[in-house]
């Protein structure tokens, strides 16, 4: 449409619109509030609403009305509900509570007193070996290092049936090691535990090695043809010639014994071996022993010592 079609038609229209004036109703019809699908328990209270004067304007009505407030279409919010009240629900299809998560509880206990008071299950504990020397590995006795050996079988009644091969006693180095039973490897632990140790512990940094001539070894008392089998045949006995000390010097019984620095502390290493073993001879008992201490552990007659 043109624009000068378009402003006939509007004056065409003018008087029509003018006419009608007259007829408008003085208040405005305004439609009515909707109702609400679902109403509360408690209604809402309509509240009045002042409304001020407004001037008069030809054409126009006096009065303006209002609308009535709108009825609330749904409830008002209510307070959060406690986790385990109900919830209601606008709709018959609807549950009759929210399916909500448990809450974590306010005052959890803490994470230690949870762990006191578990269960606890403790794994098996495997028990090692404990190493030779400690308290009770070799023959019951502390300070003894070495290990059990095989049994030993000699001719006729030599031999042992428990045999141990000691390698130290208290730290102190056997050497070579010794063949014996447990009796005279503890009584071995006894002496240089108790005596020797202490005695040379001022002579040369201290005691560090002794030095063995014979333990185990199927032979006759003496070496002689004839004799009684000694107790080096049963793993009782053994000879030391010598004592090693820290510095690295030695003190041996073939020179020391008559000497007029280490022959003191010799006879008095002698003498306390009398009680830990039953037997005790030195250079002074014969000339087979004249080089070297023997102890054993015989247990068929009362301590002899010389």
């Amino acid at each position: 449409m043109s624009r000068t079609t378009w402003l006939a038609a509007c004056l065409a229209l003018a008087p029509l619109a003018l006419a009608a004036q007259p007829l408008a109703p003085e208040t405005t019809a305004r439609p009515m509030g909707r109702t609400a699908t679902t109403v509360p328990d408690t209604a809402v209270a309509d509240t009045p609403v002042a409304t001020a004067p407004v001037a008069a304007s030809p054409g126009q009505p006096s009065t303006v009305s209002r609308p009535r407030a709108r009825l609330a279409t749904t409830a008002a919010p209510a307070a959060v509900s406690a986790p385990d009240a109900a919830v209601a629900s606008a709709s018959p299809e609807a549950v009759a509570t929210a399916a909500r998560p448990a809450q974590r509880p306010g005052a959890r206990p803490s994470l230690s007193a949870s762990l006191s008071e578990a269960q606890v299950v403790s794994a098996p504990v495997t028990r090692a070996a404990p190493p030779v020397g400690s308290a009770g590995a070799l023959c019951g006795m502390p300070g003894l290092e070495g290990a059990p050996v095989a049994p030993v079988n000699g001719a006729g009644a030599c031999g042992i049936e428990a045999p141990v091969k000691i390698t130290a006693v208290h730290g102190v180095r056997i050497a070579p090691a010794a063949v014996v039973d447990c009796d005279t490897a503890r009584a071995l632990g006894a002496w240089v535990g108790q005596a020797a140790m202490p005695m040379l512990s001022a002579t040369g940094g201290g005691l560090a090695v002794l030095r063995t001539a014979g333990s185990y070894v199927c032979r006759s008392r003496n070496n002689e043809q004839g004799a009684q089998l000694s107790e080096h045949a049963f793993g009782r006995a053994i000879d030391i010639t010598a004592f090693g000390l820290r510095d690295g010097r030695e003190i041996s019984l073939t020179s020391g014994w008559n000497s007029r620095g280490a022959g003191g502390a010799l006879r008095d290493l002698h003498k306390a071996a009398c009680g830990p073993f039953g037997t005790v001879l030195g250079p002074d008992a014969n000339a087979a022993h004249r080089d070297h201490f023997h102890f054993d552990t015989a247990s068929n007659r009362s301590p002899y010592c010389r």
